[in-house]
């Protein structure tokens, strides 16, 4: 598992950019925090590691800016992105969502606006360590050795004697009572 930023530097990331990225929209816009986690949970790590990590998010309605000129807001934030070292991971619709991740950074961030002229701004940190490093992992409680027993010697077989062969001519005779001493 490997070491990130810490809680606070996630938090500070994303504050950052949805702070830079205000200049791509008009100076009276108004901005309403409508989401936030300062510490939230890590439910779809996006690099398969652990889940065990939070994440720091915030969700910006913006307000007081005309509807019919938000494609230009997307085209604003798409400029606004290149040359903050973001990329495209998605802008489908086009002028409805666009999606973009920090390629230093990880940090994803998300314009959206829908029919009604809704717009919303949208920062997300990748999954980190709460203290930039793994939890150390539980140690797990030794468990105990198995005690060696003196193995007990095998009873030594002692060869079995065997009854001289009796002939026919004298089974008769012959003393089967000390068939135990055999």
């Amino acid at each position: 598992m490997k070491p990130t930023i810490t809680i606070v530097q996630a938090n500070q990331k994303v504050t950052d950019y949805l702070t830079q990225v205000r200049v791509a929209f008009p100076a009276e816009a108004r901005y309403k925090l409508t989401a936030s986690e300062e510490h939230g949970p890590c439910l779809d790590p996006t690099d398969g590691g652990s889940g065990e990590r939070v994440i720091a998010t915030r969700t910006f309605q913006i307000f007081d800016l005309p509807k019919e000129n938000i494609p230009s807001y997307f085209t604003a934030v798409k400029e606004w992105a290149q040359s903050h070292n973001f990329r495209i991971l998605d802008n489908n619709p086009p002028n409805e969502y666009l999606w973009l991740e920090n390629n230093s950074d990880s940090v994803r961030m998300a314009l959206k606006a829908n029919s009604l002229g809704g717009l919303y701004l949208i920062a997300t940190s990748p999954c980190v360590w709460p203290d930039g490093t793994p939890a150390p992992e539980a140690a797990a409680p030794e468990a105990p050795k198995p005690e060696i027993l003196a193995q007990p010697e095998p009873p030594v077989q002692k060869p079995r004697r065997t009854r001289p062969p009796v002939d026919d001519e004298d089974f008769a005779q012959t003393d089967w009572t000390d068939e135990d001493t055999y």
